[in-house]
């Protein structure tokens, strides 16, 4: 009878065990950690492990995240048209693959649905939710890990408002293990602005003193990168990225954005180390520019165009389609000058008034040539809905949510 592979495993060196473990990916590694007692000490509680081992993959296992809420409930079979409830999920894909795995939403978002809005740190997902239970446009705050199926809500100093802004990071990577939360905004009772940080560690905020010259374009277009977070702002007429430094908590002005004015556009991580910028042409003909900054640790900082996608007289895929709900679609830009992306479009409207929203899956070259197109599902909806981001790029990893 052939040994089982723990018992092979166990006559190995520590460190090679170890060396093994951390190229497998996290999703593998979450479903045999119990598989003995020295890969459940590796995986489950060795802080350094799960930083090397997110480290190794957090270039190569890019998934897309979305949560098919509550406006998905009737959900159209494409080949029959036949309409079948089913429950929210939340769908998580392997651009490589095309295989989209669907998770239970956790129970603690069932009256929250939909999630507003989300950023994406190390596998850990911040969420910010609508409060229904609440009038005024209130939001509640959460740290998700979709993976280990973790949530930790977290309590505010201070209501936390619709027109509130959120980011999340860490001071450095000795620092991982304290992730931060920045918001910024207005109090509600005196009308003054806050600017404030939560800690993972504490498990508290504190008030800073910090501030910047301008304005955020799209509190959704955000990204964070190696602890720090970015987002579009604008200056009297001029883009740029703003940064905030978790390290030195100050807003830093990093560098000017390529003008996209009315155009559809999003703001990315490249390669774990760098921004990437895409656009895409709004008054009909779809072209799309694909930018991309030096690495943000470079003492100067800049956007320079990656490459573009020409569409022709005949409109090109659905990328970044400007629709009735304006959904902008999570996307990535692989390394051989290819743009990935999962949207939504609008591909029907009958005179009862519903609405067929179509989720596909798109990968395209720079040639304009469509290398993958999965149609993922596809719902009904009689009601109007707002959607800021259908999709969002994650890494699962073994990060843990704070208790």
């Amino acid at each position: 009878m052939a040994q089982a592979p723990a018992n092979r495993f166990s006559s190995l060196p520590s460190e090679l065990v170890e060396e093994i473990l951390c190229r497998t990916p996290a999703e593998s590694l979450n479903s045999v950690k119990t598989t003995c007692k020295q890969w459940y000490a590796i995986i489950s509680s060795n802080a350094r492990f799960k930083q090397k081992q997110l480290d190794h993959h957090i270039h190569t296992s890019q998934r897309f995240l979305r949560i098919d809420d509550e406006r998905a409930r009737q959900i159209m079979d494409p080949v029959t048209g036949i309409v079948t409830e089913r429950p929210p999920a939340v769908q998580i894909m392997d651009p490589v693959t095309g295989i989209v795995t669907e998770i239970p939403i956790p129970d603690e978002f069932n009256d929250l649905l939909p999630v507003s809005w989300m950023v994406h740190c190390d596998g850990l997902m911040l969420c910010i939710c609508k409060d229904w239970e609440r009038r005024g446009g209130y939001v509640r705050l959460a740290v998700w890990n979709p993976l280990l199926g973790r949530i930790k809500w977290i309590e505010p100093s201070d209501d936390y408002w619709v027109h509130d802004y959120f980011g999340v990071g860490y001071d450095d990577d000795a620092s991982r293990h304290n992730y931060k939360i920045l918001r910024f905004g207005y109090n509600l009772g005196n009308k003054s602005r806050v600017y404030e940080i939560y800690e993972f560690m504490s498990d508290s905020w504190r008030g800073i003193d910090a501030g910047f010259d301008g304005d955020i374009v799209m509190k959704w277009e955000c990204v964070s990168v190696k602890g720090h977070m970015y987002w579009l702002a604008l200056k009297k007429e001029r883009y740029f990225v703003l940064c905030f430094d978790f390290s030195e908590e100050t807003f830093k002005d990093v560098c000017d954005c390529p003008d996209f004015w009315n155009d559809c556009s999003r703001l990315e991580c490249f390669n774990g180390d760098r921004l990437s910028f895409l656009t895409q042409d709004g008054e009909g003909t779809r072209d799309i520019e694909v930018w991309m900054t030096n690495k943000l640790s470079d003492e100067v900082v800049s956007f320079a165009s990656h490459f573009s996608v020409t569409t022709g007289p005949d409109p090109g895929p659905a990328l970044l389609p400007r629709l009735r709900f304006l959904t902008c679609p999570g996307y990535s830009i692989g390394k051989h000058r290819n743009i990935m992306a999962w949207c939504e479009q609008t591909v029907e409207e009958d005179e009862e008034y519903t609405w067929v929203s179509v989720f596909t899956f798109y990968e395209i070259d720079e040639s304009g040539v469509v290398t993958k197109q999965i149609e993922t599902s596809r719902s009904l909806s009689t009601e109007y809905s707002e959607l800021s981001t259908c999709s969002y790029v994650y890494v699962p990893s073994l990060t843990p949510v704070p208790e």
